[in-house]
């Protein structure tokens, strides 16, 4: 099985967050960032925010925060989606606002840990 990574995407000093799974190696998918911000590229709705943002390119350390390491499933999916989920009811996330929908297990899943 290969693992697969569920990551947050976040720069110092601004709120906003991008959740993204990849099966490919953690530094080459943020050496891809880094290609797409070094070349203005806005492809992704990450380097997109940061450079209409003007911030600047950070390390990985920094910049990407694994928040899962899972060997690939039929469920990796749904992991992702709850994470992205998470950042959507604080109003932070990047992703698209198109994926996002009600989802009440997920509601309940972080009921008991919303302040």
């Amino acid at each position: 099985m290969s693992l697969v990574f569920i990551y947050l995407g976040q720069w110092v000093n601004c709120k906003k967050a991008y959740v993204e799974q990849t099966g490919r190696s953690f530094t080459l998918r943020f050496n891809e960032y880094k290609n797409a911000f070094e070349t203005n590229n806005h492809t992704y709705n990450f380097t997109k925010h940061l450079i209409e943002q003007t911030h600047l390119f950070d390390s990985i350390r920094n910049a990407m925060l694994i928040l899962q390491r899972q060997n690939k499933w039929p469920h990796y999916n749904i992991l992702e989606r709850f994470y992205i989920y998470t950042e959507y009811l604080k109003n932070n996330h990047l992703n698209d606002d198109h994926t996002m929908f009600p989802n009440m297990t997920f509601e309940a899943l972080l009921k008991p840990h919303q302040s």
